[in-house]
């Protein structure tokens, strides 16, 4: 499956999504002066909608279009942003799940110094 690394400026990473075992999931927060990094993949519209179910839409996560930086310039993205009523301020991750972000994140090849702020988010 072809990936490629994108950026969203004005972004920023944060784990206030509700799960239901009382840690954060990932979320995305405007935040004018932080950047978000992940990885792009070519998906079909059935492959949408299998992610959608997946994500809980419309319940848990709502899906997005957004523009998203690339090496090869601006393209147009979808994103998963957590629903209003299940944002929740002060959750950590669980270790777990920020290993697991931070494993695809050197798999990638994303910047260091995301990889290190990454590292440096306190989890459960």
């Amino acid at each position: 499956m072809e990936a490629k690394i994108g950026w969203l400026k004005g972004y920023a990473l944060t784990f206030d999504k509700l799960a239901d075992n009382g840690s954060g999931y990932a979320n995305l927060q405007p935040v004018e002066t932080e950047t978000v990094y992940g990885v792009l993949y070519k998906l079909t519209e059935e492959e949408l909608q299998k992610l959608d179910r997946c994500e809980g839409v419309p319940s848990h996560y709502v899906r997005r279009s957004i523009e998203v930086e690339t090496e090869q310039g601006r393209v147009q993205a979808e994103c998963y942003v957590a629903s209003e009523e299940k944002i929740q301020k002060g959750l950590k991750p669980r270790r777990d799940y920020l290993d697991h972000l931070i494993k695809g994140a050197q798999e990638h090849g994303l910047p260091p110094e995301y990889i290190a702020k990454l590292r440096s988010i306190e989890s459960l």
